[in-house]
């Protein structure tokens, strides 16, 4: 029996997943899913792994949120605006 932030591991080390996978597999909510990848990235760093998040993307303009500090999907686009956005997707992999 492993707690939610083992299994997340777990799932995050076979490959990349975005919060709604994450969700959908462990039976938990979205919302849920942040503050377990907040710790996740924290705690897995003196292991010799590290969160890799790819950022999420504007579709209509193309803009990625490269600096943004927070697991969570952005509302709208600081450049055009819109609200159509592909949410971050993580995975753990080795440090170099």
């Amino acid at each position: 029996m492993n707690t939610t932030r083992q299994e997340i591991t777990a799932l995050l080390k076979e490959g990349p997943h975005d919060a709604k996978e994450i969700s959908r597999v462990l039976s938990i909510g979205e919302k849920e899913v942040f503050p377990h990848l907040d710790h996740i990235a924290r705690s897995i760093t003196s292991d010799g792994w590290r969160l890799r998040i790819d950022p999420c993307q504007c579709l209509s303009c193309g803009y990625s949120f490269k600096e943004r500090k927070r697991f969570t999907r952005p509302g709208k686009c600081p450049v055009c605006r819109q609200t159509r956005i592909i949410p971050a997707t993580y995975r753990i992999v080795r440090s170099r």
